[in-house]
């Protein structure tokens, strides 16, 4: 027997059993691969950072589903390439959301939308003046100067994960407490902060 495949095969039962290291030991193996193929479809290292944690999360939940008689690399590069598909087209989805709602409101003439933007941009900065300064920095570096997370990360010292995770929660924030203000007239705005 091949030795590569008795290698997959036992890390396949492994896996299927619930082992934490042979989990680990699969998304070592495949982290950089799978990284490098996501990236050559979607082109942006911020959504393949994110697929690649859906593809191990998914891998972990289907791990029941394995079998030693077929080929892991088949079964996880399918689910990253359904999951890579999916994410594009939910970005397309979310694109044409956007053109057709501004579509919906172009009977405002531009004197009316600059007041109306200069309002949410208003209470846009109240809120950010009710955050925390971490959050409140982190928010501003990423979304007004256009900074990416590492590039964060690394002015302010922390992780990149602590980065995402309070940008995620800020946005949860901003979007909470903009939602009273907005009515039904600017359900786009929201697009705006993702």
């Amino acid at each position: 027997m091949d030795e590569s495949k008795a290698i997959d095969e036992k890390l396949i039962e492994l896996l299927k059993a619930g082992d934490r290291s042979a989990f680990r030991t699969v998304f070592n193996l495949y982290e950089k691969r799978l990284y490098a193929f996501v990236f050559s479809i979607t082109k942006s290292h911020y959504s393949t950072e994110e697929l690649l944690q859906e593809i191990f999360i998914k891998l972990w939940q289907k791990k029941a589903d394995l079998k030693t008689s077929l080929s892991f690399n088949a079964f996880i590069y399918t689910i990253a390439r359904n999951l890579t598909y999916n994410h594009l087209r939910k970005i397309a989805s979310q694109e044409n959301l956007k053109q057709e709602l501004w579509k919906n409101i172009s009977f405002l003439n531009d004197v009316e939308n600059k007041l109306i933007f200069s309002e949410y941009e208003a209470i846009l900065e109240d809120i950010l003046a009710g955050l925390p300064q971490k959050k409140r920095s982190i928010f501003i570096l990423s979304r007004q100067e256009g900074r990416s997370n590492q590039e964060i990360a690394d002015l302010l010292g922390i992780s990149k994960k602590t980065v995402k995770n309070h940008l995620w929660d800020t946005l949860k924030q901003i979007k909470a407490q903009l939602q009273p203000h907005l009515g039904l007239l600017f359900p786009a705005f929201f697009f705006f902060l993702d």
